[in-house]
């Protein structure tokens, strides 16, 4: 089942979305959410499994559907290792999120923090010593409490990882 971009546009990048003021706080939530469902359909839902790379193409051409794809993880609760996965999958520039990737791979459980590692892994822009600091700081501190788990060498892997701009 092949996904023509306008449809992709149309579904996910709606120009009046984005030029219109909204007279009221709760409909442009719900312009957002309907966005943010129709993000995680497609990326989530087997029906649509053949097309993925056409809906990874899509989101690395356009910066306001990686945005949309932020806001799915942040509100995801069954599908967020899809979600997280689709950012390295599409290879799209996660530098800007770094510190959101860093937080996911403290925050939830193995498989999505192997994915949110991969997304950093895959990160190749520019981030401060001082940014980098920071973040390894925070995984230290996350370390302390999860030592004894499985997550705790993907943790250890992490910090490895923001080294590289120290």
């Amino acid at each position: 089942m092949a996904i023509k971009r306008e449809l992709l546009v149309d579904k996910l990048i709606d120009k009046k979305f984005f030029n219109t003021v909204y007279i009221s706080k709760a409909d442009e939530e719900k312009a957002n959410k309907d966005h943010v469902e129709a993000l995680v359909e497609l990326l989530c839902d087997t029906r649509y499994k053949s097309s993925r790379q056409e809906v990874y193409a899509f989101l690395k051409k356009e910066p306001k559907a990686v945005e949309l794809l932020m806001r799915a993880i942040v509100e995801a609760t069954g599908d967020k290792k899809t979600l997280v996965a689709a950012c390295w999958e599409s290879n799209i520039d996660c530098t800007p999120f770094l510190p959101f990737f860093t937080e996911v791979a403290i925050n939830e459980d193995f498989e999505v923090t192997m994915e949110a590692l991969t997304v950093i892994e895959q990160i190749t822009g520019e981030v401060s010593p001082q940014l980098a600091t920071q973040l390894i700081n925070k995984v230290q501190a996350g370390y302390a409490a999860q030592a004894n788990t499985p997550k705790a060498a993907l943790l250890l892997d992490l910090v490895d990882l923001l080294s590289r701009w120290v």
